[in-house]
């Protein structure tokens, strides 16, 4: 029987309980503190990976709670932006159908269909998150950065490079949709066992 509390997986756990300190302090108008606990937030996302590679604790709970706390942070923070208008409503749709279509595969299959799969993130899958949260601190700081110093500079260069980086990751969340929605029948009939 698989260790659930290791050193990776409290790691993953923390990314997710640091979702709502980082949104009060957003909130509160404590930007730096938010942003540094936002970094530590997205620092775990890379160390729990490397760590369980290091100490020799992979396993099956930790390769479902990363994703998992990846989707949380994603979720929760782009609706934060929607709220805010920041972001367009219909890429944060897009991130909601893709995100939850994927979170509710766990229930789904694990515990009312009783089917045990795996998860191996592809790579565009894991380019997708990463450019995620590249957006996110992108959107967070030009905001800190407008609100303390207005400069010309985010009136001409900050909006082509957000949206072209809101197209980019737009297609790299309809290609990982695309590409679920069949994996995950495959998996549900027994013709697959491993969402990539």
């Amino acid at each position: 029987m698989e260790r659930t509390w290791t050193w990776p997986n409290v790691l993953t756990i923390s990314r997710i309980l640091l979702i709502a300190p980082v949104l009060w302090s957003w909130s509160e108008g404590h930007y730096l503190l938010s942003i540094a606990l936002a970094a530590i937030m997205f620092l775990t996302d890379f160390l729990d990976g490397k760590l369980a590679r290091a100490l020799n604790q992979q396993s099956a709970t930790g390769a479902i709670l990363d994703p998992v706390a990846d989707k949380l942070v994603v979720l929760s923070m782009f609706g934060y932006l929607l709220y805010l208008e920041r972001v367009p409503f219909w890429y944060v749709a897009l991130i909601y159908v893709r995100d939850i279509a994927q979170l509710l595969s766990i229930p789904i299959l694990m515990w009312w269909m009783k089917i045990q799969f795996k998860v191996k993130p592809s790579l565009i899958a894991k380019w997708g998150t990463a450019l995620n949260f590249i957006l996110l601190f992108w959107i967070f700081g030009h905001i800190l950065v407008t609100e303390q110093l207005p400069d010309p500079y985010s009136q001409t260069w900050e909006p082509i490079i957000r949206w072209s980086l809101l197209a980019v990751s737009s297609l790299i969340e309809i290609y990982v949709l695309v590409t679920y929605i069949p994996r995950f029948f495959q998996i549900m009939t027994g013709r697959h066992d491993t969402f990539e």
